[in-house]
């Protein structure tokens, strides 16, 4: 390798620029320990770590094309948080079904987005494809975030549909909104099996979240599942509207309103999350049972709230799940913000992200077994 003596003036800005990127890489590991609410702004830097992580990767191939031993900084900084790593790309493959002996469930996670409710001229159609996914899948235990249901038939009766024509028959659901046409809105968890318990965590930050946990009897065993719906951004249609229309041509002042407004919802989300994750967490250490947790985290893999809950439990994910598995849709980049998790007492395996866009997110699958 040559020697790092010798750089030309364009290695040694290049040089300071890898430094810059390989701190802001050590920033965005630290966002996963330090919560938003002692340090909101970490919280930006684990958000960006797939760009970090990309331009290290492009300074690691260019010391090394250039026999530098410089690309050993890049590749340092990145094998130091090879777990963060293994989080945001998978790389599984095809196993053995399941182990001899054991008994085993298929698990659903599915942020439905009330069933495309005001989608006037499309929402029946949405809804029955919906149930058709259900039906193709035919999940033991189905969580549902952003769940919609009305007394009304002529306005989705979605619980009553679930449960007289699926298999699924026993439903814990919990409503955050609920309006003077019957109208519901919440979550929802749906077994094949006998749901022998529940109750509700209620995060006082923030009433249109909610988490609900479900103590589900599988023949001689008893397994609680934990289904959450955690704080979005809640961008409006103006905001939607500057991240579409922000290019270079766009005045000064408006970017920086832009940008002030985006970051204040995101600062905002993120502290909401912090105490929300804290208390779901908390709830967990006093299971008498094994847990799956399902839900949508409305967090990338590289975030505090991701750190508290994986502190105890196993991502299904990363057990035997493949790609990046971005379960987002919409106009912001795609991330993988919908979980399922588990206790160690369990073993998840064939994990899938599902194509889909019937919703703003893809549904997730598995099998744990015990």
């Amino acid at each position: 390798m040559a020697s790092s003596k010798r750089l030309s003036w364009l290695d040694r800005v290049l040089l300071f620029i890898n430094f810059t990127f390989v701190f802001f890489l050590f920033l965005a590991y630290a966002s996963t320990w330090i919560s938003p609410e002692k340090m909101w702004f970490l919280a930006f830097f684990g958000m960006a770590y797939p760009l970090f992580l990309l331009v290290n990767m492009g300074f690691f191939l260019y010391w090394l094309l250039k026999k530098r031993l410089w690309f050993f900084l890049s590749i340092s900084a990145i094998l130091f948080g090879w777990g963060h790593l293994n989080a945001f790309f998978a790389m599984n493959f095809p196993v053995g079904q399941k182990d001899e002996g054991t008994r085993h469930i298929k698990v659903m996670s599915y942020n439905v987005r009330l069933f495309d409710l005001y989608n006037w001229s499309e929402n029946k159609k949405t809804k029955n494809k919906i149930f058709e996914l259900i039906t193709a899948e035919d999940a033991d235990i189905m969580c549902f975030q952003e769940f919609f249901h009305s007394p009304r038939e002529a306005h989705f009766t979605t619980k009553d549909t679930i449960i007289n024509n699926f298999r699924q028959h026993y439903c814990h659901d919990d409503y955050v909104q609920k309006t003077k046409y019957g109208h519901e809105f919440g979550i929802a968890t749906f077994s094949a099996y006998p749901i022998v318990n529940k109750g509700r965590i209620v995060f006082v930050n923030d009433i249109n979240n909610i988490c609900i946990w479900s103590d589900i009897k599988i023949g001689n065993d008893t397994i609680r599942v934990y289904n959450a719906h955690l704080a979005s951004i809640r961008l409006q249609a103006n905001d939607y509207k500057f991240y579409n229309e922000l290019n270079a041509d766009m005045e000064q002042s408006e970017i920086e309103k832009g940008g002030r407004q985006i970051g204040r919802l995101l600062k905002r989300a993120f502290t909401k999350r912090a105490a929300q994750v804290e208390k779901i967490a908390a709830h967990m250490d006093g299971s008498p049972h094994a847990i799956i947790y399902c839900g949508d985290l409305n967090d990338t893999p590289v975030s505090y709230s991701y750190n508290v809950l994986t502190a105890q439990l196993n991502d299904a994910f990363c057990e035997s799940g493949f790609g990046f598995g971005g379960t987002y849709i919409g106009d912001l980049p795609s991330y993988r913000i919908d979980h399922i998790m588990h206790s160690d007492a369990l073993r998840s395996f064939g994990f899938k992200t599902l194509p889909d866009e019937l919703s703003d997110h893809r549904p997730i699958t598995c099998f744990v077994e015990w």
